[in-house]
């Protein structure tokens, strides 16, 4: 055990934190060395810009696209060149150093503290990330667990001329055993409930994905594939 006051040499979790601007970003690592990010600014996240913000921060730091959360705010404008560099700095600051932390649920805000208490960030019931406000909870506890998938929408056939049809993006992070964090592109439009989850909606697309049973399908397959049951939802994802 840890005497007092000193962080644990091989802590559950590690996390880092950094601000730029408007954008704020926060990494998470577990004991098994998967890393998560989540990004946010006062920004339009479009489906393109998300794509090459997620490719370069996975070839640079050998992310899986699963563990990428960018998050937008809803009717915002498009990245300017400034705040797409702010972006990119906050991203690197929080991905390049992380200390200790633990990660504490109250069944309906995440926060991320020291092992001493101090708050690093908090992540609120409606996924948005703040560097205050953290509160009590049960501590989380095992891997951390990503999975990302592309919803393809039924179409008929294309004209050659025609645009391609866009996909839709499902993510999920699970924080250890306590809470899920699932994200959507555009306003929240489907109506999805379960226990330890939080929806976070404007997230690598700003498009809302479609009221459809095939895309609800694929949203519990990405909620399963990081340990969610099925069962927990029963008829609230709808």
């Amino acid at each position: 055990m840890a005497a007092a006051g000193l962080a644990p040499s091989n802590p559950e979790y590690r996390a880092g934190t950094a601000a730029s601007g408007s954008a704020l970003a926060l990494s998470l690592e577990d004991r098994f060395g998967s890393v998560v990010l989540i990004a946010q600014g006062e920004l339009a996240v479009t489906r393109a810009y998300s794509d090459v913000v997620a490719a370069q921060v996975m070839k640079t730091y050998a992310l899986e696209r699963g563990g990428i959360l960018l998050r937008g705010a809803p009717g915002a404008h498009a990245p300017t060149a400034g705040e797409q560099q702010d972006m990119m700095a906050a991203i690197a600051a929080a991905l390049g150093q992380r200390e200790p932390a633990r990660i504490l649920y109250d069944g309906a805000v995440v926060a991320v503290t020291t092992p001493q208490g101090r708050c690093l960030a908090a992540l609120s019931a409606t996924a948005q990330l703040g560097f205050e406000g953290c509160g009590t909870g049960e501590p989380a506890r095992g891997p951390i667990r990503s999975a990302f998938q592309m919803f393809e929408p039924a179409h008929g056939l294309l004209q050659r001329s025609a645009a391609p049809i866009a996909g839709y993006p499902v993510g999920a992070i699970a924080l250890g055993d306590q809470v899920t964090i699932l994200a959507l592109g555009g306003p929240a439009r489907l109506e999805i409930r379960g226990k330890g989850l939080i929806v976070a909606p404007s997230s690598n697309d700003n498009v809302a994905p479609p009221d459809d049973p095939r895309m609800r399908a694929a949203i519990r397959s990405v909620l399963a594939r990081v340990g969610m049951p099925l069962a927990a939802f029963g008829h609230e994802l709808r």
